[in-house]
């Protein structure tokens, strides 16, 4: 059975080896060389062509920074290709030659039409905490070379962990569509500058960028979703979004925030730090009051997101907070309300509350029970896991009171509403949200 599957595979045409090889990191396809003289000379053709180049975690396994570099120099000199598709990068520049080298790479993927990098400078280095002067001062800090910015053919680019020195004469990626900054030392004026002249951008992250003191995007702009998260010395916030469909923001201390016309809005997530909550938690009920002629949101808090159903009214909301009055609105069209980590506390009953007042065709009102997303395999004596069991069992019990009290609340605006305790089942959605947002990583720690 082994041999007539290793035959299978050495039969394989050409061109499927080749599909199989640009769907797959450039290690594997190296990897791969060694299995037979036959895939030696097909991993070479592909390098030699390979539109898709990926230099990341599994490249620099068991590589010094020195042969990393070495490597990927030598694969780029075979490359023949007229485009290239993709570019990613992971690597810490140690010295002026690593910098070096790492700039004529950026050159080579420019120079061949690249349409979407993925750069990820100095990994085992934090700079979102540090001031411009510091960070210009570390030897290891990259800064992306000029030429760069004069691209035509990007439509994705994704930077980490660089400088971002924007060239005065710049006028903009014309083609780009998606721009994520993590942990990038950007200034407000670049920023400016970034959403003024590209004028195709629909994507835009801002993460843990320390740079920046205000996030201003008032003009006229195509984006249809922003992140900004954890900027931490951005104290002023002003969005005026009308093509904006989802909204990520989790933020610290705030002295000014504008959002308005998000007219569009389908999801969204507010967040923030601790004793900081309170301020930001503001900012999400002024979003709330603009939306209550929404027909489809979904919004989970505590960290808060908001994510869509292209069908049902539904609204979903992890939530904890300090007491704040909320904003008064009407919620016409919502029919289908669901809580999530719901434990029965005080907060979570005033958001219940808050919408059976409000939702006059409410029709389903789901309290999602929380589950533990850091669940550890121990092992437990019998008498242990009946005592959990049982715990559990009276924490049901309770919050089945709770939910039976919030059914015969006599002010419901709905008297169809109907209320449901259920177990949870979100963390899927969840961490999809997560993902087109680009910041998984967040949700992974």
């Amino acid at each position: 059975m082994e041999e007539e599957a290793k035959d299978l595979i050495s039969d394989l045409p050409d061109a499927v080896l080749h599909l199989i090889f640009s769907l797959i990191p450039t290690k594997f396809v190296i990897t791969a060389s060694s299995i037979s003289k036959r895939w030696r000379q097909v991993s070479a053709d592909h390098l030699e062509y390979a539109s898709n180049l990926d230099f990341v975690e599994e490249f620099s396994k068991h590589q010094s920074p020195n042969q990393f570099a070495d490597n990927l120099s030598r694969i780029l000199c075979i490359n023949k290709s007229e485009k290239i598709d993709k570019f990613k990068l992971l690597f810490s520049p140690r010295n002026e030659e690593h910098k070096s080298k790492a700039i004529s790479w950026i050159r080579f993927a420019t120079s061949r039409g690249v349409e979407e990098i993925d750069f990820d400078f100095c990994r085992h280095i934090y700079i979102h905490f540090l001031s411009s002067a510091h960070v210009n001062n570390k030897r290891e800090v990259f800064e992306l070379p000029d030429f760069l910015f004069d691209s035509k053919t990007l439509i994705t680019v994704k930077l980490s962990r660089c400088i971002l020195g924007l060239p005065e004469e710049y006028a903009g990626f014309g083609s780009l569509q998606t721009l994520c900054l993590k942990e990038v030392n950007v200034t407000d004026s670049m920023l400016e500058s970034l959403l003024c002249n590209c004028k195709l951008l629909e994507v835009l992250v801002l993460k843990e960028c320390g740079s920046l003191t205000s996030i201003r995007i008032l003009s006229a702009t195509r984006l249809k979703r922003l992140t900004v998260y954890e900027c931490y010395n951005a104290s002023v916030l002003e969005i005026s979004g009308p093509n904006i469909l989802s909204l990520l923001i989790s933020a610290g201390h705030l002295d000014a925030c504008r959002v308005e016309d998000m007219v569009n809005l389908e999801e969204l997530f507010i967040g923030t730090r601790g004793d900081e909550f309170g301020g930001v938690f503001y900012l999400f009920m002024k979003i709330l009051s603009d939306l209550a002629h929404v027909r489809s949101l979904s919004l989970y808090f505590g960290h808060l997101v908001l994510s869509t159903l292209a069908e049902e009214e539904d609204f979903i909301w992890e939530f904890r907070k300090p007491y704040i009055k909320p904003v008064d609105c009407i919620f016409n069209n919502l029919r289908t309300v669901t809580l999530s980590n719901f434990r029965g506390t005080s907060s979570d009953i005033e958001l219940a509350e808050y919408f059976l007042l409000r939702a006059p065709i409410l029709e389903s009102m789901f309290c999602i029970t929380p589950q533990s997303m850091n669940a550890r395999k121990t092992t437990v004596s019998k008498e242990e896991v009946s005592c959990s069991t049982s715990k559990k069992n009276v924490t049901k019990v309770i919050q089945k009171g709770i939910c039976d009290m919030l059914y015969n609340n006599p002010y419901k605006a709905s008297a169809v509403a109907e209320i449901r305790l259920c177990d949870s089942g979100e963390r899927n959605s969840l961490l999809s949200f997560f993902n087109r947002h680009h910041v998984s990583d967040v949700y992974l720690k």
